[in-house]
């Protein structure tokens, strides 16, 4: 499975791995934008500072992406919206 990952134009230490090309379906936090940074395979995808393999792929089974910091993985939180509908 490729992975294609994104930085948030609105934050300087949030990324996110989706494994569509478009991010979807990362939402678009406060009016901001997610920027694709790189499209690796993700067997290799371990060198990036921060990801972490397992939950992503929990998390993309789950929500259909996956949001880390340098620091870790961090919480998907939807808010009321609720996750999106598929």
């Amino acid at each position: 499975m490729k992975l294609f990952f994104f930085k948030c134009s609105v934050s300087e230490d949030l990324y996110g791995a989706s494994p569509n090309k478009d991010g979807n379906p990362l939402p678009v936090p406060g009016g901001g934008k997610w920027l694709p940074i790189e499209i690796i395979n993700s067997e290799h995808s371990m060198s990036i500072i921060g990801f972490d393999k397992k939950r992503a792929d929990s998390e993309i089974k789950k929500w259909g992406c996956h949001w880390f910091t340098t620091k870790g993985p961090r919480d998907i939180y939807w808010g009321k919206d609720g996750p999106p509908k598929k």
